[in-house]
């Protein structure tokens, strides 16, 4: 009984495998498989040309929006640039100086300048130390012993 039932279940394979053989033979052998798989590749192409266009459009959308913002980027630098310009001069400066803080042009007199020569091997920068204390030494009053004992009597007196 069991052999019996075993030579069935082998029956039923084998014409299972037997009916996906003959589909298969009957799809090469078709003469309609050829035309639609053409029809099939032709709606495939057709479908991805109009996807590469939407895609396409987008990214044209994308570049005009990033445009416009580089020149409205342009355009806030240019703008901050002129305010730095405006908020520079000179002109607008001494008013402010003048009107805001009270102060007012030094004269002629009480300005100099120090010159400082460098030369160009000058490795330590102790020399130039030295060179700058000398040359603002020689605009300094100059004080001697007589002048300092004078200064001292009349400072005494003061008190």
């Amino acid at each position: 009984m069991p052999d019996k039932q075993m030579k069935i279940s082998v029956q039923r394979y084998r014409a299972t495998g037997n009916l996906k053989n003959s589909l298969k033979k009957r799809l090469v052998s078709s003469k309609s498989l050829i035309p639609a798989m053409i029809v099939g590749s032709i709606i495939l192409l057709a479908c991805l040309h109009v996807w590469q266009r939407v895609y396409v459009m987008g990214l044209v959308k994308d570049v005009s929006v990033l445009e416009k913002e580089n020149k409205n980027l342009k355009d806030l630098v240019k703008k901050a640039n002129m305010e730095v310009i405006e908020l520079s001069r000179l002109s607008r400066i001494e008013k402010m100086a003048k009107e805001d803080l009270g102060l007012t042009r030094t004269s002629s007199e009480n300005l100099f300048t120090l010159n400082i020569d460098r030369e160009e091997n000058n490795s330590e920068g102790f020399e130039d130390v030295v060179t700058s204390l000398k040359k603002i030494a020689d605009n300094l009053p100059v004080l001697n012993e007589t002048r300092a004992a004078t200064s001292s009597i009349f400072e005494s007196d003061e008190e």
